[in-house]
């Protein structure tokens, strides 16, 4: 049994340490820099701000924009806005995929479900109570379904990083319910007291964070001057039901046995969008 896999048994998450490096990662920040661009110029045209912006970093741009026209983030991350060819190679990069195939085995299903957070500056949109993925996924605490989380930018404490409760996936799903004041729903009883273990994820760009749909987590408050960007996808096994799950018709085979190949072209997930009630639907 390799050392990952008896991580991920015990915690429920793990870490691995500059799995990718940033010529990985920057196809995808260009698609995001573009989109970026786009609404400056939409907002520019519309006299909502008098500049675009351009010289400002990547880490900043949107949330200067936004402080210029008096916006805030209007969504808790970005869909279709980001569906492109740079984030179908992220998602099915083979060093991606070599790490999920140590926790599953080597029959791999991309589960269709993918986001691009950006997470600004004193939001609270974007700062998440303790919850378990399976909370929101109906029917799927039967299951394993992984997340694969890839900071853009070095994330620390100050600016929004996750914690996890190591172990919590060992319980099953808990019972949830719907909090005033809170987006989304939290669990009826704590996951935490004094004596919880609560680990802090301070990570780099490049480092890959993969949990399992049952642990708890949540994602601090952003206090710094930044944005925290970052993008999520979801795996399971080839043979996992999908049914019922909202990403299901763009869900797809990404590996199968020793084939390090994917399974799936860019040509054919593009075709698979296009005929999905997916295309449109989000931002």
């Amino acid at each position: 049994m390799n050392s990952n896999f008896e991580k991920f048994a015990e915690d429920g998450y793990l870490v691995v340490k500059a799995a990718l490096q940033s010529e990985n990662l920057a196809p995808l920040i260009a698609v995001i820099s573009e989109v970026v661009g786009k609404r400056a110029r939409e907002f520019y045209d519309a006299g909502t701000i008098s500049e675009v912006y351009e010289e400002v970093p990547f880490e900043r741009r949107w949330y200067t924009i936004l402080q210029g026209c008096g916006r805030e983030n209007e969504v808790f991350g970005w869909h279709t806005l980001v569906f492109s060819e740079a984030l179908f190679n992220l998602i099915t990069h083979p060093k991606v995929l070599d790490v999920v195939e140590t926790l599953i085995g080597s029959e791999i299903q991309f589960n269709g479900d993918f986001w691009v957070r950006p997470k600004l500056p004193n939001e609270k949109l974007t700062t998440l109570p303790w919850h378990q993925d399976s909370a929101y996924m109906p029917h799927t605490e039967k299951d394993t379904h992984l997340t694969v989380w890839l900071p853009l930018v070095d994330v620390e404490v100050e600016n929004g990083t996750l914690q996890f409760l190591p172990g919590s996936h060992t319980s099953g799903l808990q019972t949830y319910h719907r909090v005033e004041g809170e987006t989304f729903a939290v669990p009826v009883l704590s996951p935490t007291s004094s004596h919880t273990n609560i680990d802090t994820l301070e990570m780099k760009k490049g480092d890959l964070l993969i949990f399992n749909n049952l642990v708890f987590h949540r994602s601090l408050l952003n206090c710094s001057d930044i944005i925290r960007w970052s993008v999520d996808f979801r795996f399971s096994r080839s043979d996992t039901s999908l049914d019922g799950l909202w990403h299901e018709a763009i869900a797809c085979p990404v590996r199968n046995g020793n084939n390090e190949q994917c399974l799936t072209s860019w040509d054919a997930w593009q075709t698979q969008w296009e005929a999905s009630p997916h295309k449109g639907k989000f931002v």
